[in-house]
């Protein structure tokens, strides 16, 4: 579970910016939003961001996507660019480098990842964790007469020296130790336990505009788990599909059959369409359902953007609900334009779960909390307050 993200000088955030995960002291609804650290640690499920349209909303899990991808990308050339784009509306800026910091618990362990880099080499990578309070170095690299040098904590574990040449020999100056690690046949304790969770729990981004219909007809065909989760869930939110198929159309293409069961003056009557034939909003809830299903099943780590898009907002709150409801470690990141999630705020969600984005007139991203606001408990309708402006991150409508 991630416990706060760090970053500085990456797309529309000039400055450093945190997004936690831990929890505050309050206790509403702890049972469905918070899990426990072996340290004591109360991190939380769910994280929620509002704003104004190109406040920074995306950019955010941008970022976390550049991280990703920077994680995965295995250049076959020294010239490729870093993947990571700075904030690009300051000439100063470009020059610099971007930072990331990830603090994250995997198997009751837990790690800090540290990173500095341009778009074209990276100064400085480091993995630690901890046993105590103080953070215990495993492997770091830094750059160095053009190459990257990387060095190992032969107290965590000790790695021959040619193995550790190979090793830096195959890490380029525009890659990750994580991608030039797959490139050896070697035992990297710690390191393999974090590289497990970049490749087997950080799952791809849904952003409005992604097709997630291959998602979906691959579960369907291998899970019947996922065929009566998604079956039932359908029937909750008052779709009138009854019934889930999939074949294999003339072309070799698996193709999704829905049963539609209706009433009209003859009785009841079902039809057979196929996946073309369903509404947006359809099908954007089975692309999501299909998400959230390898979600809670996998405890992974999903970002979904624009979550109320092509959604009705009971819908939407129905499968945060059912989320949350569903005991796990897994984590969700979304973004949204729906305000009236502030309505359930200690039925569905928590004033914890809450940030918001901004931006001012450098082109500069804020995200800050709304716990970080007083008086909260004295505002009856947070909806309503944010609405009057009372916490930024609305668009400035000029008449």
């Amino acid at each position: 579970m991630i416990e706060e993200i760090t970053f500085k000088n990456i797309m529309s955030f000039k400055n450093e910016t945190v997004l936690s995960f831990e929890a505050t002291s309050d206790r509403a609804i702890e049972s469905s939003h918070v899990v426990t650290m072996p340290n004591g640690t109360r991190l939380l499920r769910l994280a929620i961001v509002l704003g104004s349209n190109a406040s920074g909303k995306s950019n955010l899990l941008y970022a976390f996507e550049q991280l990703h991808s920077f994680w995965t990308c295995n250049p076959t050339s020294i010239d490729s660019d870093t993947s990571i784009e700075p904030f690009m509306l300051d000439n100063m800026t470009p020059k610099e480098p971007s930072e990331f910091s990830l603090k994250i618990w995997i198997d009751g362990i837990r790690y800090w990842y540290q990173l500095q880099l341009t778009r074209k080499h990276v100064l400085l990578e480091r993995l630690s964790y901890y046993k105590t309070t103080q953070p215990i170095m495993i492997v770091e690299r830094k750059y160095e007469d053009g190459q990257s040098i990387i060095k190992t904590n032969p107290a965590v574990q000790k790695i021959d020296n040619d193995v550790l040449k190979m090793l830096s020999l195959n890490c380029f100056p525009n890659m990750s130790i994580f991608a030039a690690r797959g490139r050896l046949n070697m035992k990297f304790e710690y390191v393999d336990t974090f590289r497990n969770w970049i490749y087997n729990s950080f799952m791809q981004t849904i952003y409005p505009e992604t097709d997630l219909s291959r998602n979906a007809k691959r579960l369907l065909k291998e899970n019947n788990d996922f065929k009566r989760y998604m079956l039932q869930f359908l029937s909750m939110a008052d779709f009138n599909i009854t019934g889930l198929s999939d074949h294999q159309n003339n072309v070799g293409i698996r193709e999704l059959d829905f049963e539609h069961t209706v009433e009209n003056h003859r009785g009841v009557e079902m039809y057979e369409l196929n996946y073309g034939h369903q509404s947006n909003g359809t099908k954007r809830v089975i692309g999501i359902e299909s998400a959230m299903f390898e979600l809670s099943h996998n405890d992974s780590f999903l970002m979904i953007d624009e979550m109320d898009a092509s959604l009705h907002p009971e819908i939407m709150e129905y499968i945060l609900r059912q989320f949350l409801l569903d005991a796990s470690k897994s984590q969700l990141l979304i973004t949204t334009h729906y305000d009236g999630l502030l309505r359930t705020v200690n039925d569905l969600i928590r004033k914890d779960n809450i940030w918001f984005t901004e931006k001012d007139k450098s082109g500069t991203s804020q995200l800050y909390a709304l716990v970080e606001f007083k008086g909260l408990s004295k505002i009856a309708h947070l909806d309503k307050a944010y609405r009057n402006g009372v916490f930024g991150a609305l668009p400035q409508i000029k008449d």
